[in-house]
């Protein structure tokens, strides 16, 4: 890595929460978009209830039809732009990794312990990758034992109903008793698929660090491609101001080629303690650009990678406050006596990466004033790499907030295409907002639309992850991340988590919008 790539974090006692005069919050619902895959999808695919969905989604052209795969804790769905559906509702997202489901209530057996799904389609192979972080379990007491995997799926032609060729990587590390590789992260070059995950032990031991950082492992993308086993080099960077590394990936196959071929990655300064350089209660005014170059190495025998990393000065974010919705009818929260609850917005960790048109965009959730509410620190970011190193600059940064003081964005998702415009996809709520889907468009100058929201809520978030009764809360879980990118064609779709009007089960309401963009 590149040494002294912390010259340049300022005291965080210096710094103040930034001041958001926020854009006016419109209603523009969108009439091409559709309600994706609901809690009711997870119920009848696993047979219990999952918050929060999470929310994968990837795009393709197969023949003369343009496919999306949406995917969620834990089912998955196939759709055309036409919002055709190819796949039975209630499809576990199990099937297509070839393992069986969560509880089986034939043999009365637990399966595999999945979440977190990612997918990318790849213009260069034409083909399909999706992956999931998989713990194995007891299989009749349903507790992990230990071992943990990142499962990849790659389609075998441009089909997307496959077959598929299954891969498991190792996500265990010595010293540790309950590993996961939380939420594997996908990004592409033109020579491989990059996974990065955080790495966790559920249960260390006295003297553990329980929180082991980012693991990035780089594969040999043409081995995937035609089913053979590929070349693995797996990177331990020993981060501990960050435990996300995202990826990027590039809508129309357009990657970076200096050095042999360089992946690039962001980062936030986020991580969670005891073994943490940030204190995750701080601001922040800097972020990170990563670089794995020598790429194209990975189709040889002895892969010859190097991992640089810079940081750069930035605007200021930090930690979001839960979220406050709109009171309505809430039956499980009402059971309990409780009243609406907030909503949970998690941390300041870089979200979705995409390298288009020669610059990183990414975004992060942060606490804005007045309020204090919930807005969207985004950030454009113009990379380039030697043999010794990265080096970035920002070209544009900005925020995104509604100008209503009681009103909350999050978990953003940057969608662009090659000419440098795009969306900002994200959820929105507050005290006249029910959790809902919204966007903002935004360009290679900086400038930005209002927000958008593209589907209202119809009720308050009520699920089981909301109370202290059900053994959770006091704040409702919600997505960890939404989804967006760009087709060849520059047109953008995208997906996050919002509460709509038909889907209710026993202990949780949730359900997923997907809509496009045309810039």
């Amino acid at each position: 890595m590149d040494e002294g790539a912390e010259a340049l974090r300022a005291p965080a006692q210096a710094l103040k929460p930034p001041t958001v005069a926020g854009q006016r919050i419109t209603s523009n619902e969108v009439q091409r978009g559709f309600e994706g895959l609901d809690i009711r999808d997870t119920v009848f695919s696993q047979g219990f209830e999952v918050e929060p969905p999470d929310q994968g989604l990837c795009g393709g052209r197969f023949g003369t039809t343009t496919f999306l795969w949406e995917e969620v804790n834990l089912a998955i769905g196939l759709f055309d732009t036409q919002q055709n559906q190819y796949t039975p509702p209630g499809l576990g997202l199990n099937v297509l990794y070839g393992v069986g489901p969560a509880f089986d209530f034939e043999s009365e057996e637990f399966g595999p312990f999945l979440s977190d799904p990612k997918c990318y389609f790849d213009p260069d192979t034409g083909r399909w990758f999706h992956t999931v972080l998989e713990a194995d379990v007891d299989p009749e007491e349903g507790n992990l034992t230990g071992g943990a995997n990142t499962l990849l799926a790659v389609s075998q032609s441009r089909d997307p109903l496959g077959p598929y060729t299954i891969y498991a990587i190792d996500a265990t590390h010595a010293g540790c008793n309950l590993c996961i590789g939380d939420q594997p992260l996908l990004g592409a070059d033109a020579n491989g698929i990059y996974i990065s995950t955080a790495e966790y032990d559920l249960d260390p031991p006295e003297g553990s660090p329980g929180f082991f950082g980012a693991q990035i492992y780089a594969i040999d993308k043409l081995a995937l491609a035609a089913g053979r086993t590929p070349t693995v080099v797996h990177f331990e960077p020993g981060t501990r101001f960050t435990g996300t590394l995202q990826p990027a990936t590039s809508p129309s196959g357009r990657y970076e080629t200096a050095q042999s071929g360089t992946e690039y990655l962001m980062s936030a300064q986020d991580c969670e303690p005891p073994d943490c350089h940030v204190d995750p209660e701080s601001l922040e005014n800097t972020i990170h650009v990563w670089a794995l170059t020598r790429t194209s190495t990975l189709r040889s025998a002895h892969p010859d990678l190097r991992l640089f990393d810079r940081t750069l000065r930035s605007e200021v974010y930090g930690q979001p406050v839960p979220q406050r919705q709109k009171p309505g009818p809430h039956p499980l929260g009402e059971s309990h006596g409780e009243p609406v609850p907030p909503v949970e917005a998690n941390d300041a960790r870089m979200n979705q990466v995409v390298f288009a048109g020669g610059r990183l965009w990414g975004g992060v959730n942060t606490i804005a004033l007045p309020g204090p509410r919930d807005g969207i620190a985004w950030f454009s970011v113009t990379p380039s790499v030697s043999s010794s190193g990265v080096r970035a600059d920002i070209s544009e940064q900005g925020y995104v907030a509604g100008r209503d003081r009681a009103s909350f964005v999050t978990f953003p998702s940057i969608g662009v295409n090659d000419a440098g415009k795009g969306v900002i996809a994200y959820s929105l709520m507050g005290e006249r907002y029910y959790p809902s889907a919204a966007q903002t468009g935004i360009d290679r100058k900086g400038l930005t639309t209002g927000v958008q929201i593209v589907r209202n809520g119809f009720k308050p978030e009520d699920g089981f992850t909301c109370y202290e009764d059900e053994g959770f809360g006091p704040n409702c879980r919600w997505g960890d991340y939404s989804a967006a990118f760009a087709l060849p064609t520059g047109d953008i779709w995208s997906a996050t988590e919002f509460i709509g009007d038909n889907a209710r089960t026993t202990f949780a309401n949730w359900s997923t919008f997907v809509w496009p963009y045309r810039p």
